[in-house]
């Protein structure tokens, strides 16, 4: 005989069930967004850094092939004597620009910048001894040299990729470069810098150390974990996101 199945038994997930699974659902897709759109940003901010150090390299290239090499310039690294205005004229000149501000004022937004612990930076506005453009695409770059001697032969060059918008800040969106002889190096790197310079400038201090991991390395996994090294681990585990995303440890 043909056993008969009672209503209790016919009925599936009850409404409390139904609606504790759909919960864990919506966490679960909540934390998994989390994660994705840091990531797409990070993305974005390594391509839009790796095409604009192309752009200067190529441009910094360009000058060489024409006014000589960048020794033979006559740039002095000490404030006042406008080594950035040479940067600027011969540099400057094979960028496509749609903004020149050759006493530094003008093309940086009149604000304060943070630094990677977001303690306050400086205003780069209102600094006169920075040449800076704004190129075509937006990205901000400005020329250095009397504050760069103890990093650099012949100046240096920090970039804004991502314009006058948010968050302006050191080792997120604004980044440093080095010259040295006839190419621009990114800060950080470990073959000109050492591979403790990224500890103690990117991982522990404001961020200026940044550079060189993002072009290199494709990300900006600094910003998550502070265990990386240029010698054994160049990316965050996923777990370290995750806290990092969601608790801020």
């Amino acid at each position: 005989m043909a056993k008969e199945t009672s209503a209790s038994e016919k009925k599936g997930f009850s409404l409390a069930e139904t609606l504790i699974t759909i919960g864990i659902i919506g966490m679960v897709a909540t934390m998994t967004m989390q994660v994705v759109i840091p990531q797409i940003k990070d993305k974005s901010t390594t391509a839009q850094l790796k095409k604009t150090y192309s752009a200067l390299q190529q441009a910094l290239l360009h000058a060489v092939a024409e006014n000589g090499p960048v020794e033979d310039w006559g740039i002095s690294m000490d404030p006042g004597y406008g080594g950035e205005k040479i940067l600027l004229h011969n540099i400057g000149k094979h960028l496509n620009t749609i903004k020149v501000c050759e006493n530094g004022t003008g093309c940086f937004p009149n604000r304060t910048y943070k630094n990677i612990d977001g303690t306050n930076y400086v205003n780069w506005n209102i600094l006169s001894d920075r040449s800076a453009v704004i190129l075509a695409d937006g990205t901000l770059v400005m020329f250095n040299t009397s504050s760069a001697g103890g990093f650099s032969d012949f100046g240096q060059i920090y970039v804004d990729i991502n314009g006058a918008k948010p968050p302006n800040q050191v080792g997120v969106d604004f980044f440093y470069f080095y010259i040295f002889q006839n190419t621009l190096i990114p800060s950080g790197a470990p073959a000109r810098f050492g591979t403790q310079f990224f500890i103690e400038h990117c991982l522990k201090d404001s961020g200026f150390a940044c550079a060189a991991w993002v072009v290199y390395n494709d990300n900006l996994d600094y910003l998550y974990c502070s265990d990386l090294s240029w010698e054994n681990k160049h990316q965050c585990k996923y777990t370290q996101k995750l806290l990092k995303y969601l608790f801020g440890l």
